[in-house]
């Protein structure tokens, strides 16, 4: 894959605030920044995530925002006036807009017509969470979930626990250290700095002992660079960020009879789709492990992926152990099965793509696209939000 094919099926997600107390300027550089930043970002076939809503405005200027996810919006639908998105659709709709009870009535006046021209888009799917709960979390959790990477901007308590969410599933958190806030340091400034002390924990940067210096480049402390600059260095460094994961179950054992049209199915099919889409496959046995007992290895790459690939053909038990541990951790789950397999009675409620050994590799993988476009941005099984009740 080159470089900056690794942000295509990505999405982005910034997340972050000014302070009503900055100075005017500093705010409005920094939503051109995140415009333009957006834009590179879909030009090469990247996608969002934002929250609809309200838009807090500066105190001495109701124009300029404090927010970013309004520009984002406006940003998407001044560029699909002019240009197509690369985006594979086997990841459902590029942008993920996620919204608290009540949003729409919340959303500006001077916004409102946007909104329209982004429902008129098709790109773009709304997430609600449902009338009873208001909290931020649960927000932030729905957020997490179809984020890739997470690029903080100031901002407080709300985005460090969006860079927790972020880093507790392996995933990619970039904080840019503009200072938006007056008395103290923003939260992004803050993660900036630990970001720099130990870039592991926020990020994997390929080569991994050029990430500090890397990060160092995006510096926006002590000046505001040319956006163009500086936006050619952020899509350089996200298109150095690993992929998001897929996690294979699926039985390995050469000695099962159904192992070698197994082995077919996602090696002719089911890899080069999920590649195409912006995965980066791990297979039990097959890609290197960095653990010493297999079963370790298995959960917490299960536990890092951000998708799974459930495959149930000869009805492994532990195929369904690996799975039930997927569902529970809210996974997106795309489960499949040789053709004429009776499932149990659990399992056999769940969509399934049940595939066939008569069809042509072409049209198997037509059909295995298909049913990932129908299904990959499924509801999980297990809401993590219940815990709020």
């Amino acid at each position: 894959m080159d470089e900056l094919g690794r942000i295509r099926g990505r999405r982005i997600h910034f997340a972050g605030s000014a302070n009503q107390t900055v100075d005017k300027s500093k705010i409005s550089y920094t939503q051109d920044l995140v415009k333009q930043l957006t834009n590179g970002i879909l030009s090469q076939g990247g996608g969002l995530v934002v929250s609809v809503g309200a838009e807090p405005t500066h105190r001495d200027d109701p124009t300029i925002p404090l927010i970013f996810d309004w520009t984002v919006l406006e940003t998407v639908v001044e560029r699909l006036k002019t240009s197509s998105l690369n985006w594979p659709k086997t990841q459902g709709l590029p942008v993920i807009a996620v919204g608290l009870p009540g949003w729409k009535e919340k959303i500006p006046d001077r916004r409102k017509p946007i909104w329209e021209r982004v429902l008129s888009t098709g790109f773009v799917e709304l997430e609600q969470i449902p009338t009873g709960l208001s909290l931020g979390g649960i927000l932030r959790e729905q957020q997490e979930r179809f984020g890739d990477i997470l690029v903080a901007i100031g901002g407080g308590p709300g985005v460090r626990h969006l860079a927790d969410l972020y880093i507790s599933h392996s995933k990619h958190v970039l904080p840019l250290n503009v200072p938006l806030k007056v008395e103290k340091e923003g939260a992004s400034e803050e993660l900036y700095v630990k970001a720099m002390e130990n870039p592991e924990r926020f990020l994997e940067y390929i080569p991994t002992e050029e990430a500090s210096a890397a990060l160092s480049k995006l510096s926006l402390k002590n000046g505001l660079p040319r956006i163009s600059e500086f936006e050619g260095k952020f899509l350089n460094f996200l298109s150095h960020l690993t992929g998001p994961k897929v996690f294979y179950i699926r039985s390995l054992n050469n000695k099962m009879p159904e192992y070698d049209i197994i082995e077919k199915f996602f090696r002719n099919v089911v890899d080069p789709v999920v590649r195409d889409s912006g995965y980066e496959r791990f297979e039990v046995s097959t890609d290197v492990s960095n653990e010493a007992f297999l079963n370790v290895e298995i959960f917490r790459k299960l536990h890092s992926s951000s998708l799974v690939i459930a495959d149930l053909t000869g009805l492994r038990p532990n195929c369904f152990m690996e799975m039930g541990y997927a569902f529970g951790q809210a996974k997106k789950v795309i489960m499949t099965v040789q053709d004429g397999t009776k499932l149990p009675f659990d399992s056999a409620s769940i969509p399934c793509h049940f595939w066939s050994t008569l069809l042509r590799d072409e049209e198997r993988k037509k059909a295995f696209e298909a049913f990932m476009i129908k299904n990959i941005n499924r509801k999980p099984l297990v809401s993590l939000s219940r815990s709020y009740l």
